[in-house]
């Protein structure tokens, strides 16, 4: 087992005042980690993991999910990220060189008769052409 730390940094000098900040995150006992740099071809929805209450291939125990961060390593083309749960899902759009990060396995919150549980599966599709994504997942 292993200690997991996460640090981001904003540096920023407004008017002549230092505005940055940091954050510091620790995470014990981390048994595993993927990191995975891949290409999502342009026009397709592709999954780029899933999770469940048993491992598989491309599947991550949901109990056990940390640390996730998706980077859109792209230049050219914005990423939608597309975070589904067994009956609902949501999407946000990674700008290039932006990240996407998640702490826990949970979708929560209800509106509308939108009712949200654990996350199933993550997909991307870029916008106009390709893009290279990189994914870091720490679990336990």
């Amino acid at each position: 087992m292993a200690t997991f730390t996460s640090q981001i940094f904003e540096i920023l000098t407004l008017n002549g005042d230092d505005v940055g900040s940091s954050v510091i995150q620790t995470i014990n006992n981390i048994n595993y980690v993927d990191n995975r740099i891949l290409s999502v071809p342009t026009g397709s929805l592709t999954t780029i993991f899933n999770m469940d209450a048993l491992p598989g291939a491309g599947t991550f125990v949901t109990s056990s999910v940390k640390y996730v961060r998706i980077t859109n390593n792209s230049v050219i083309a914005p990423v939608k990220i597309i975070i589904s749960s067994s009956t609902e899902a949501m999407s946000y759009l990674i700008a290039t060189g932006s990240s996407y990060m998640m702490s826990t396995s949970k979708m929560t919150g209800s509106e509308s008769g939108f009712n949200f549980s654990d996350i199933k599966s993550v997909k991307l599709q870029p916008s106009g052409s390709s893009a290279s994504v990189e994914y870091y997942i720490a679990t336990t």
